[in-house]
C-alpha cells in the first residue's frame, strides 16, 4: 500500500529450486470474492457491463453442455430468466484485459483489477484470459492454458532453474453517491486510474530486488 492511495499493489515472486522434482504450472493467478449481497454490477469495457445473476440462480438453474454454462430458470432478478450464464462469457484479449471489476450500490462502492502491463502474462497479447464472473469474483490471471491448451504450461525438469515476477496489479477502489443510480460513474473513473497506472509502468516502488525498475531497464528507438 502507498500512501493516500485509493487501493493497494500486489505481487508475486515464484521461485524454482534446482533439484525439485519435475513438474507442471497450468495455472497462476490471484482471486478476490467479493460480498454478492453488495456487489450486482460487473463492467469489463464500455460495451460489456451489466447487472449479474446470483451465485444461487447458477445452482437452481439448468446445467448446458459443459458445467460452466448454465440456463437460468428460477433467477433472484426475473429480468435475467431465460439468459444463459458462462464466466467464458466475460473472456477478454490480453492486450485489452486492463481493467475490470465490480459496482455495489449500497455503499456506491467500485472494486476494480487493474493491470499496467502485459509484460508478466503468458500467452502473449491476443491470448483470452477469464476476468470476472458470477461470484462475485474477480481474477488476475498470470499464468493459465485457457484458449491455448498445455502446450503453453509452464513445465520444468529436475536440472531447472526458474524464478519470475508476476505484477504488480493494482487493485482501485472508487466510490461516488450518484453510482446509486449510475455505475458507470465509477467505471469512467476506473478507466480513467488505468490509464494512470499504465503510464506509471514499470513501478518504481517494489522492493523486491527482483523486480526491475525503470532505471534498470533498456529503451528502444527508431527513427524515420
Amino acid at each position: 500500500m502507498l500512501r493516500d492511495s485509493p487501493g493497494f499493489y500486489s505481487y508475486a515472486v515464484l521461485e524454482r529450486l534446482k533439484g525439485w522434482p519435475a513438474f507442471d504450472i497450468q495455472e497462476g493467478r490471484i482471486v478476490f470474492k467479493l460480498q454478492e449481497n453488495k456487489f450486482h454490477y460487473m463492467a469489463m469495457s464500455d460495451e460489456r457491463q451489466r447487472i449479474m445473476p446470483m451465485p444461487e440462480d447458477r445452482t437452481n438453474g439448468k446445467v448446458l453442455d459443459y458445467p460452466e454454462a448454465v440456463l437460468l430458470t428460477r433467477p433472484t432478478n426475473v429480468q435475467l430468466k431465460g439468459e444463459v450464464d458462462d464466466k467464458y462469457l466475460y473472456s477478454c484479449d490480453n492486450k485489452d484485459n486492463k481493467v475490470y471489476g465490480w459496482v455495489s450500490k449500497d455503499p456506491p462502492l467500485g472494486f476494480w483489477m487493474i493491470t499496467p502491463s502485459n509484460e508478466f502474462r503468458t500467452g502473449g497479447p491476443f491470448k483470452q484470459d477469464l476476468t470476472s464472473h458470477v461470484g462475485p469474483t474477480v481474477l488476475s490471471m498470470f499464468i493459465s492454458t485457457h484458449y491455448a491448451g498445455k502446450d503453453i504450461a509452464l513445465k520444468f525438469q529436475t536440472e531447472d532453474y526458474w524464478k519470475k515476477v508476476f505484477g504488480p496489479i493494482y487493485v482501485f477502489l472508487n466510490s461516488n453517491v450518484s453510482a446509486k443510480t449510475n455505475p458507470t460513474i465509477l467505471w469512467n473513473d476506473a478507466k480513467q486510474r488505468m490509464q494512470k497506472e499504465e503510464v506509471s509502468w514499470p513501478y518504481n516502488f517494489p522492493l523486491s530486488g527482483d523486480f526491475f525498475k525503470s532505471n534498470q531497464r533498456g529503451a528502444n528507438s527508431h527513427s524515420d
